[in-house]
């Protein structure tokens, strides 16, 4: 039985990899059942077995998009036992061109869309950016708590630098102009980082 479920779900992984690549393509009104089917060489019957609709699809695809960011920047962390460093490769990461590449726009943004009137697309979203959120709460807490100090309470300074990202994201991909973004990124992360430090007392 539990040979059973572990190939269930490898199978399941394969369905939702092969739904966001042609998620990418066509956009979710073209991402069929038949399509996602046909590239993976199977009959559609065996996608209905596993995901009843396409928006149960949608839906396990947003935790698929939450382990792939999980991947590059909390992987990042594992040698790094230093709070600073820690914090810093958070922010060098998340607030990086390399994190808005990781996901594709057309995708994410078709399955945002959808949160909008699908209450588990959206309670998973709001998982995703609940897993950021702690992580940076966690990594600014052990920062603070080296004897750094902070601005602000982390919760809020955490709330503060996912909004930044997420406008961020949003501006970027209507404009597109790399080399500008480039230089906005690094002044992104300067911003993120007056949001956590403390200035100096100059009086």
């Amino acid at each position: 039985m539990a040979r059973a479920r572990e190939k269930a779900e490898i199978r399941k992984r394969e369905i939702i990899e092969n739904f966001y690549e042609v998620l990418t393509e066509e956009g979710l009104e073209g991402a069929s059942i038949a399509k996602i089917a046909h590239r993976m060489g199977v009959y559609p019957s065996l996608l209905i077995h596993h995901f009843s609709t396409k928006e149960e699809m949608v839906v396990e695809l947003v935790d698929f998009i939450t382990r792939r960011y999980e991947e590059v920047f909390l992987s990042q962390l594992e040698e790094i036992e230093d709070p600073k460093q820690r914090l810093a490769g958070i922010i060098d990461s998340v607030f990086g061109l390399d994190w808005l590449r990781l996901i594709d726009n057309g995708a994410f943004y078709a399955c945002y869309a959808l949160s909008f009137r699908n209450a588990r697309v959206r309670e998973h979203f709001q998982r995703m950016y609940q897993t950021l959120r702690d992580v940076l709460v966690g990594e600014i807490t052990a920062y603070a708590e080296s004897g750094n100090a902070v601005a602000m309470e982390p919760g809020r300074a955490a709330d503060l630098a996912i909004i930044q990202l997420a406008g961020f994201n949003y501006y970027k991909n209507i404009f597109g102009n790399e080399r500008r973004f480039e230089e906005i990124s690094e002044q992104l992360k300067e911003y993120v980082w007056s949001l956590i430090k403390q200035a100096p007392d100059t009086d």
